[in-house]
C-alpha cells in the first residue's frame, strides 16, 4: 500500500515538475532524450542527489520513447517495463490510454494543485458575502 502511495507521488511530481521546463528548455516534442529529462530534473532539484536509473524510471517512461526507455535499462542493467510504467501513469491520471501525448502531461502541469476539499490551494474560492458560489439547483450563485 505504502509503495503503491509513494509510486503515484512520484509519478505526479514528475508531471507537475518536468513538461513545461521540458518545453521551455527544448519546445515541443513527441518524445525527449534521456539527457534533456535528466537536465530538466536536474533544473527542477528533483535529482535527490542520486544518479540512480532506478528512481528515474517513470520520469523516462513518461517522456522518452520506448526505444530511449529500452537504452537507458540495458546499459545500466536494470529491469523495467515501459509500458507496465506508463500504464500507471495513465491510472494516475486516468488518461483513456498509456499511449498518452505529451500535450496530456502539460494539461497535468497547468492544473492547479488542489487541496483536500478541492479547492485551489492558492486561496481557492473565498465567498465573502456568506454564500457558497452556488446552489445545486444548477444556478450560478450570483443572480
Amino acid at each position: 500500500m505504502l509503495g503503491k502511495f509513494l509510486r503515484k507521488r512520484k509519478i505526479k511530481k514528475f508531471a507537475k515538475k518536468l513538461p513545461l521546463v521540458l518545453q521551455e528548455m527544448y519546445g515541443n516534442q513527441k518524445y525527449y532524450t534521456q539527457a534533456q529529462v535528466d537536465s530538466a530534473i536536474k533544473r527542477k532539484k528533483l535529482d535527490w542527489n542520486t544518479t540512480s536509473i532506478a528512481y528515474y524510471c517513470y520520469a523516462y517512461a513518461m517522456y522518452c520513447s520506448r526505444d530511449e526507455f529500452n537504452r537507458i535499462h540495458d546499459e545500466a542493467g536494470e529491469k523495467c517495463n515501459y509500458q507496465e510504467m506508463r500504464q500507471d501513469v495513465c491510472d494516475t491520471f486516468s488518461f483513456s490510454s498509456n499511449d498518452f501525448p505529451f500535450s496530456s502531461l502539460l494539461i497535468e502541469a497547468s492544473l492547479p494543485r488542489l487541496g483536500i476539499f478541492g479547492s485551489d490551494l492558492g486561496g481557492g474560492n473565498n465567498f465573502s458575502d456568506g454564500t457558497d458560489g452556488g446552489g445545486s439547483d444548477g444556478g450560478g450563485g450570483g443572480d
